[in-house]
């Protein structure tokens, strides 16, 4: 349970350390923040306190463009207790509802999607779909910043059925058309390397460049400037791009 008092004095100083332990859901502008986000702090009355960036999207906020809520630390908290709802959050981050529906990520659990849903909602406060729905985005938005990919190679990677709904899925979210997003002047490149950035919290201390085998491809994990970390992936397909990700977070945050 979040306390939010804790929570906005964390805002306050921009702590690092709770970086990605919760969001900040502001009830003026209708963005979410990273604790650590630069911009100025808001009234204390405006502001709601999540848990998970899906939560304050399923709220229906939208991701800071200056903070960049994709690239924040994830949560240990996030993923609970419960054995099979962290099963299923680990299987949607490899794709699961991308690939199936609901139906199918519970048949693999073992149990009946109602049941499913019912964990879920009791647990994390939303469904499975709403986490699919931010996950998309924000591996989407990963990718359009960080990358020279076509936006039509991202909407594929990033579990679109089309680059009509990767579009509205965009607009919805941020007000404008993906690549306005993208930094000025860069244009697709199929020859350069797929690299994203990724924050860390003050705790984790980078001990140099870690090597993950995929099933498809390789990933490198590498310090960067601050708190941050590169991960720079090779011969990895799109529709495999947002799992090796996942898998690359895994091996360096949790061993694996």
């Amino acid at each position: 349970m979040l306390d939010p008092d804790h929570c906005y004095a964390a805002i306050a100083r921009r702590d690092p350390a709770m970086d990605g332990l919760f969001f900040t859901a502001v009830r003026t502008t209708r963005i979410y923040c990273r604790p650590v986000c630069p911009a100025r702090t808001p009234e204390r009355g405006n502001v709601a306190f999540y848990t998970s960036a899906a939560a304050a999207q399923a709220a229906g906020y939208r991701p800071c463009l200056r903070c960049r809520p994709e690239t924040a630390p994830d949560s240990p908290a996030w993923a609970g207790t419960l054995a099979s709802i962290h099963r299923a959050l680990r299987l949607i981050d490899d794709g699961a509802l991308a690939e199936g529906s609901v139906a199918d990520l519970a048949d693999r659990l073992g149990m009946s999607d109602r049941h499913l849903r019912r964990l879920f909602v009791e647990h994390l406060g939303l469904t499975p779909l709403a986490v699919e729905a931010t996950r998309r985005l924000h591996l989407a938005k990963h990718l359009v910043h960080d990358t020279r990919l076509a936006l039509t190679d991202i909407a594929f990677a990033a579990g679109y059925g089309s680059v009509r709904r990767f579009n509205e899925a965009f607009q919805a979210a941020f007000g404008r058309a993906p690549s306005t997003l993208r930094r000025e002047a860069t244009l697709p490149d199929p020859a350069a390397p797929i690299a994203v950035t990724i924050a860390h919290r003050p705790d984790f201390v980078p001990t140099g460049a870690v090597q993950v085998a995929l099933p498809e491809g390789h990933a490198e994990v590498t310090p960067g400037r601050g708190r941050k970390l590169c991960i720079t992936l090779t011969d990895v397909p799109l529709p495999a791009l947002g799992r090796a990700i996942a898998a690359a977070k895994r091996a360096v945050f949790a061993g694996g």
